[in-house]
């Protein structure tokens, strides 16, 4: 499979997370002058008819606006261009010039969106549109009805391990089996690789791994961040012991956390860099290591996994969907079928199958089986989050496990600005309160931001609004937070989502908040007298309400499941009665929260599916 039209980037190192958003700190707009033609106000001329040259085209993405130039040539679009993209890296920046090609390939306005990506290719395609229009030509022209994908075949392959996902856990998992001479093809539903991965805010446990020992230099011994079992005391002060089904004993937390000091060093041994933000409050006194927590790291780590794959010889079949778990007479897995959107088919055998395929967020009559009173709400989640591999796990005998609970949520924006932009670390960066639809406190979103926002998000008496308040300090944090080394969350100003008011009764009575100024008030006099607030969050920042406050409407919003397919902790696919299913191996959100099957609420999936993909590979490699 080619790889290179992806645009992935090879041998790049990752130094951070989420997408590096651009944008100003907004001022008020310029009043129009007639006489300034050269003022960002100034209406643009729009020739009367389809008119060669470089045109510019402006649309609302996922994070931010993206621009791009359409060259026109003879009365026809000779090139399309992606000028800017700002959305999150690994997804957006991957499926942007992707589009863009497509667009030009078909010259067709309706041809369909990059799967895995649907948000910024509208956006491009949107782009596009109001370039035509600004050369002066007609989009109707360029809107030809959508094109039906054709052209696949029949294939069959032999290979030792078959996964059906090419996301966090399979990639991982991939890269170490290939490295070991193993043949490996990789499944991917979507247009591009990745799942979660790219969408991930998160670090990565380094306890006991040879990054974290040369930073601490023995200094830190006891502390969790550096050693495993200390770490694992402070997980199992949060088991829930309705849950427990180890007596304490937290056996996949155990494997997880025994096994992530080789995954890191690992990773920094073939090339996935890491970003340490130094020692600061917000980490205690240790380094936060990540093949990208923030700008845009998991996205580029992602990338570099996918190039890995192909460096080394395997194979990703991208647009294709596993269909099938091919069964022996002794009940062993042993192969897949799978079918491709261009109408292709594949029968391949295998001495493994790996289900990596993810969780189940964007799949509602699931969510309606396993979770319900959650159908009613909107997962922000990746849209290959639709439950194939638990589904086939379920068919070949697979157990699951940990259904029902409950689930947490992150803030998104309101989809004002044209989608939704996740906003799930504002309350750090940004420092000061929730409030709902009346205007009051809800909650302590410091110690329990997920189950706090999850709850208030399910709980009639917040009205189902939520914002946002901080001053003009939290504004400033907002643009650039240097504790967090984030600047991802400016464009907010960009895209209309924080405002400002003159006054807390402006933003009151604009907003129907009447419980706001009580609320800010009641506010800072805990805060200034150094005491924790009616809901025990401590520490709190005063808001300086004389010049106004800004004020971001927002939304708690869920965003995985945390239930999924019973395995060991060796990965081994298990039925009810604990027995495990030959040739069936599985990682990742596929077999939902690890903490979970500890008796703990979900915690740190991005870690999970690296250490298990990790631990599948050595699962799958020692027997096979």
């Amino acid at each position: 499979m080619e790889l290179d039209r992806r645009n992935f980037i090879k041998g790049s190192i990752a130094v951070g997370s989420l997408a590096a958003l651009g944008g100003l700190a907004g001022c008020a707009p310029k009043e129009p002058d007639a006489k300034d033609e050269t003022a960002e106000t100034a209406e643009k001329k729009v020739p009367e008819e389809f008119t060669d040259g470089k045109w510019i085209g402006k649309a609302m993405g996922h994070d931010n606006e993206v621009i791009t130039e359409v060259t026109v040539s003879g009365g026809d679009i000779a090139n399309i261009k992606v000028l800017r993209c700002d959305d999150t890296i690994g997804v957006g920046t991957v499926a942007a010039p992707m589009m863009a090609e497509k667009l030009l390939e078909t010259k067709n306005l309706d041809v369909d969106a990059v799967s895995g990506a649907t948000t910024t290719s509208m956006a491009i395609t949107m782009a596009v549109r109001n370039a035509i229009e600004n050369a002066g030509g007609s989009a109707s022209d360029f809107s030809k009805g959508p094109v039906e994908r054709t052209g696949g075949t029949a294939q069959t392959a032999d290979v030792d391990v078959v996964f059906m996902g090419a996301g966090t856990a399979g990639l991982v998992s991939a890269c170490r089996l290939l490295e070991e001479g193993k043949k490996v093809i990789l499944f991917e539903k979507q247009d591009i690789p990745g799942g979660s991965m790219s969408m991930t805010y998160s670090g990565v446990a380094a306890a006991g791994s040879e990054l974290q020992t040369n930073y601490g230099l023995g200094r830190f011994d006891d502390n969790p961040m550096f050693n495993k079992d200390a770490m694992l005391a402070v997980m199992k002060k949060y088991i829930i012991p309705e849950n427990d089904r180890f007596n304490g004993a937290m056996p996949y937390q155990t494997a997880m956390y025994d096994n992530s000091g080789k995954l890191v060093d690992w990773m920094h041994k073939i090339g996935v860099g890491f970003y340490s933000l130094g020692v600061n409050k917000a980490y205690g006194i240790t380094p936060y290591l990540a093949p990208g927590c923030y700008m845009g790291g998991c996205g580029y780590a992602m990338q570099y996994l996918v190039d890995r794959v192909g460096a080394l010889g395997g194979q990703i079949v991208y647009a294709t969907s596993v269909t099938e778990l091919v069964k022996n007479g002794e009940g062993r897995i042993t192969g897949v079928k799978a079918e491709g959107k261009d109408g292709s088919t594949w029968e391949v055998s295998a001495k493994a199958v790996c289900l990596t395929s993810g969780g189940f967020a964007a799949n509602n009559e699931m969510i309606a089986e396993y979770y319900p009173g959650y159908e009613e709400y909107k997962f922000n989640c990746a849209p290959g989050s639709t439950g194939d591999g638990i589904k086939l796990g379920i068919a070949a005998g697979a157990a699951v496990e940990c259904m029902g609970r409950e689930l947490g949520a992150y803030l998104s924006t309101t989809p004002q600005a044209g989608s939704r932009f996740e906003i799930a670390f504002l309350y750090q960066t940004t420092p000061g309160i929730m409030v709902n639809g009346s205007g009051k406190q809800f909650g302590n979103i410091m110690s329990d931001n997920h189950g706090v926002m999850s709850r208030a998000l399910r709980n009639p008496e917040n009205g189902g609004r939520f914002f946002h308040i901080t001053d003009e300090s939290g504004y400033i944090t907002t643009m650039k937070n240097e504790a967090y080394a984030m600047d991802i969350y400016k464009c907010l100003v960009d895209r209309g989502d924080m405002v400002h008011y003159d006054s807390v009764e402006a933003a009151a009575e604009a907003l129907d908040l009447p419980e706001l100024k009580a609320t800010i008030d009641a506010h800072n006099q805990h805060a200034l007298a150094g005491e924790p607030d009616e809901f025990g969050r401590k520490n709190l920042p005063y808001l300086d309400t004389y010049n106004g406050i800004w004020v971001v409407t927002c939304e708690p919003t869920l965003y995985l499941t945390t239930g999924g397919l019973a395995i060991d902790t060796s990965c081994h696919v298990q039925k009810e009665d604990g027995s495990t299913i030959p040739g069936l191996y599985a990682a990742g959100d596929v077999c939902g929260s690890i903490e979970e099957k500890d008796g703990r609420v979900y915690a740190m999936g991005f870690d999970a599916a690296m250490n298990y993909g990790y631990i599948m590979a050595e699962t799958v490699k020692a027997e096979i």
